[in-house]
């Protein structure tokens, strides 16, 4: 399998994820993850979006990165963003402990366990996105080589110009 089938299986995959877990939060009860996000964005914005619109708001934000995803649309930005959400879903370690982490040592609840996978999310964004840029950064190059035209040469001529 080439390297662009497997990042496009990626980029869809997470796009999967995103649209199903965003849709669960239009219902409410019905995503496990609600009470845990209405809890975590009232800390970050120390109360002053009320839950209910807070909800609907991560809702739309993760559905259109999952549809973003899917499509193929604005990766680099759509992965800025994603990873954006992934660093907001860790808050919860700091905000609840006592709702993360078990009675023996380095034991995790269900709660922390659905924090945690969020590391592989966060692999699979960051490959994402180094690929896109690696790919960009190979094109300018091919087109810089292409005209000939060394950057000292162009900021010479630039310098230098007469009058």
């Amino acid at each position: 399998m080439g390297k662009s089938i497997k990042e496009r299986m990626l980029s869809i995959s997470m796009g999967v994820v995103y649209f199903w877990f965003g849709a669960l939060k239009f219902i409410p009860n019905l995503s496990p993850a609600e009470d845990l996000a209405k809890s975590t964005i009232h800390h970050l914005t120390f109360g002053l979006i009320p839950d209910e619109v807070s909800i609907i708001l991560l809702a739309f934000w993760e559905v259109g990165l999952g549809f973003l995803f899917v499509l193929g649309l604005f990766r680099r930005q759509v992965v800025i963003l994603a990873l954006i959400h992934m660093v907001c879903t860790f808050t919860p370690l700091l905000f609840f402990p006592n709702d993360v982490f078990g009675e023996e040592p380095l034991s995790l609840t269900l709660v922390g366990q659905y924090i945690i996978k969020n590391l592989i999310i966060i692999a699979v964004l960051l490959s994402i996105y180094e690929r896109k840029s690696v790919t960009e950064k190979q094109e300018m190059l091919s087109r810089n080589n292409s005209k000939d035209y060394s950057p000292r040469i162009l900021i010479s001529r630039y310098l230098f110009k007469k009058g």
